[in-house]
């Protein structure tokens, strides 16, 4: 008995494939396959193994209709952390190996949590924060190094971890995040991490004091900076401003903490 419709990450005919609910893995695929199949696409290849930098991802189905190609995923059971997980990874192996216009599809058994759905997409949003899936807070420096690199990748953008370069980056990902005003984007961790790691170093660099990363005990998120006279909670500002926006600016408070250490700048960043 077929219990509820898979869904398409990201919308359009493929959303009305229905699998089972909690059925194997390998059987549903065929399934799918077919079903595909009897709606005049064509069957390239199936479980079709893809290696990249990442490591090796299995893709459930290529398939080709058209001249156009794409590439499903398939879950039957429900959305856990594990699942999640997978297809956090399967989707960003899929994307490093085949490039950013490719068609992912996704058809699963189970409502789909938004914020995989959404990395299904091709929206700039999701390839962005695509790049910053890995961000690792344990490794600030270079999880603000990763930041600094997608957003030259993606917005064409040298930011060079000057506090000048703060608010263009506030527009930057306000115009990307807000696309949609009516369905806002996920912010995801790696995004709260890549933001507020590289807004930490900007303020370290340019702070002329001693400053040096610790993980958050008491207060903060995932860790802090913290100088002889001041501690510096850039992830949790970065999530705030993700979230909420103008009111909760990342450049005023980088401005802000460099002036409470004593490296006024000559002009504030508006926001």
């Amino acid at each position: 008995m077929v219990e509820e419709s898979g869904e398409r990450a990201t919308g359009g005919e493929w959303s009305s494939v229905e699998i089972e609910r909690d059925a194997q893995r390998p059987s549903a695929i065929l399934r799918v396959a077919g079903e595909l199949e009897s709606r005049g696409g064509e069957i390239v290849e199936l479980f079709k193994e893809i290696r990249t930098d990442q490591g090796r991802v299995v893709v459930p189905i290529h398939l080709r209709r058209d001249d156009e190609d794409f590439f499903f995923e398939v879950e039957t059971g429900p959305w856990d952390t594990a699942r999640k997980e997978r297809a956090v990874e399967a989707v960003s192996a899929m994307r490093d190996a085949l490039g950013v216009g490719a068609n992912l599809e996704l058809v699963s058994a189970y409502p789909v949590p938004r914020e995989i759905s959404f990395l299904f997409e091709r929206s700039p949003a999701a390839l962005f924060e695509l790049d910053l899936l890995h961000a690792d807070p344990a490794q600030p420096e270079q999880c603000a190094e990763l930041f600094r690199q997608a957003a030259e990748r993606h917005w064409d953008t040298d930011l060079d971890y000057a506090p000048e370069g703060l608010p263009l980056t506030e527009e930057l990902l306000r115009a990307v995040l807000e696309e949609d005003t009516d369905d806002p984007e996920p912010v995801l961790d790696g995004l709260v991490y890549g933001l507020g790691c590289y807004v930490g170093e900007v303020i370290r660099r340019n702070s002329g004091a001693e400053g040096s990363w610790r993980p958050a005990d008491d207060w903060g998120e995932a860790l802090v900076l913290e100088f002889p006279d001041l501690v510096v909670d850039s992830v949790g500002k970065a999530r705030t401003f993700l979230e909420s926006g103008d009111e909760d600016s990342v450049s005023y408070y980088a401005t802000y903490a460099l002036k409470a250490l004593g490296n006024e700048q000559e002009e504030e960043p508006e926001g």
